[in-house]
């Protein structure tokens, strides 16, 4: 699937006059992986009218609302769930167990979290 039906809604919000669509930078973003910067980037746009247009998109069953916990020692996503899906007591971080890391598992309560969507399918 294509990024078409958020662009139709973008089409469909008083955001429409202002977005600049750069459809070739979109279809290159992991639609697995949608940061609400992305989408303020892509179109130029605040941070908070993005963020809207991520949680409408969310609401009109386009993306799926996803939180990830990051990785302390390299910032990056180590496991991720749906918004309303229970997170795992601890989680275990491949990449510092391939490095060799002291320390590769983690509790989940102690990890950041971010929030991104995901495109459905």
């Amino acid at each position: 699937m294509s990024f078409e039906k958020f662009l139709n809604l973008i089409e469909r919000t008083p955001f429409s006059g202002i977005v600049d669509k750069k459809l070739d930078i979109v279809e290159k973003t992991d639609p697995d992986r949608i940061f609400v910067e992305n989408v303020r980037a892509f179109y130029n746009l605040p941070y908070v009218a993005a963020k809207a247009l991520c949680e409408l998109a969310v609401r009109e069953r386009i993306f799926k609302k996803k939180i990830g916990v990051i990785c302390p020692n390299d910032e990056s996503i180590i496991k991720s769930y749906d918004i309303d899906e229970e997170q795992d007591v601890t989680v275990t971080c491949e990449k510092c167990l391939l490095r060799e890391e002291e320390q590769y598992t983690f509790d989940t309560k102690e990890l950041k979290q971010e929030i991104f969507y995901q495109l459905r399918d």
